[in-house]
């Protein structure tokens, strides 16, 4: 009997330290490692069941997120700095550092290429209903895109430096955009109008979020911090610090109640929305973290990074 228990203690031991030596931790579910250059930005689809990754090596990538294995690769041509896919549809967006935004069928292969931008494609939106497409880009644009017929709707013009990062506000009347030029600019969705400029950070705004009631605008910038800003005054409500190196994403959780952010510093952090705490740190990659994404039902996290991995995460809930 107590070779038995000394046995199966040494193999306690010995599965420890295997994990470990791996550098998994008790958050971190899987590892995903098909990309051979870094991951630049990841998404689950809008039911759980598949995500999407775009990469610096020139590929789009689908994933089963169940049993985590490629379902596709994809060759959209330079390097893939932001992909996003459509809520209610099977259709992925991905834009690249040619200029072009190219929408594929996860089936049928390449459905549509939308020609516009004159610089790289830093950052993608949905609108929510799924009929537009949103762009911010290096040439100092936004666009807005009819998702179905790829039509060029609107461009956005007043950033003075490189567009980032875009968003849609929950009911699609709204856009949010940060860029090299340190400031958020707040538009009418319809119009083209600019609404307000938001002026606080200290260096690049890397990426922006809204709040899912839509009274609430996230931005992480390479002043290492994050702000919360009433959506209407265009008032910073809350500046965030904690991360060590630029922030490069962030976002709200499904229910509003917490916030993620991705930092060159190479971790993962999660904030309590209200009070702007944070509630705990993610380490794990090996180099910055570009993109991160919940699933629908926030249960799960998805991030991708410079170190080419992407990793899944469960239990983070503080």
């Amino acid at each position: 009997m107590i070779l038995k228990r000394s046995l199966g203690f040494m193999f306690w031991v010995f599965l420890c330290t295997l994990g470990m030596a791996q550098g998994v931790n008790a958050e971190e579910l899987y590892t995903l490692s098909k990309h051979s250059g870094p991951v630049r930005s990841v998404a689950y689809s809008y039911d759980g069941i598949q995500i999407v990754s775009g990469s610096s090596d020139g590929t789009l990538k689908l994933w089963d997120a169940g049993n985590h294995r490629v379902i596709k690769t994809f060759w959209p041509g330079g390097h893939i700095l932001s992909v996003a896919y459509s809520p209610h549809r099977k259709r992925i967006s991905a834009g690249s550092s040619d200029g072009i935004i190219r929408i594929w069928d996860p089936e049928s292969g390449l459905y549509r290429s939308l020609i516009g931008h004159t610089g790289t494609v830093n950052s993608l939106a949905y609108s929510p209903e799924g009929s537009r497409i949103l762009s911010g880009s290096d040439d100092r644009t936004l666009k807005v895109w009819d998702a179905h017929s790829g039509r060029e709707l609107a461009t956005f013009a007043g950033h003075r430096g490189y567009v980032l990062a875009v968003a849609f506000s929950p009911d699609g009347s709204r856009i949010v955009s940060g860029a090299v030029d340190m400031t958020l600019k707040v538009w009418d969705a319809a119009g083209g109008e600019s609404l307000m400029t938001l002026e606080g950070h200290e260096d690049y705004v890397r990426s922006v979020a809204y709040s899912p009631e839509g009274n609430r605008i996230l931005s992480g910038s390479d002043d290492k911090t994050l702000k919360i800003w009433d959506a209407e005054s265009g008032k910073v409500l809350k500046t965030l610090r904690g991360h060590e190196g630029y922030v490069r994403f962030v976002a709200y959780s499904p229910e509003g109640t917490q916030i993620i952010s991705g930092s060159d510093d190479r971790t993962i952090k999660i904030w309590d929305a209200e009070t702007g705490q944070i509630l705990k740190t993610l380490s794990g990659h090996e180099d910055r973290v570009y993109s991160l994404g919940y699933s629908p039902d926030g249960k799960r996290l998805v991030s991708g990074s410079g170190d080419t991995t992407i990793k899944i995460w469960k239990d983070f809930f503080p």
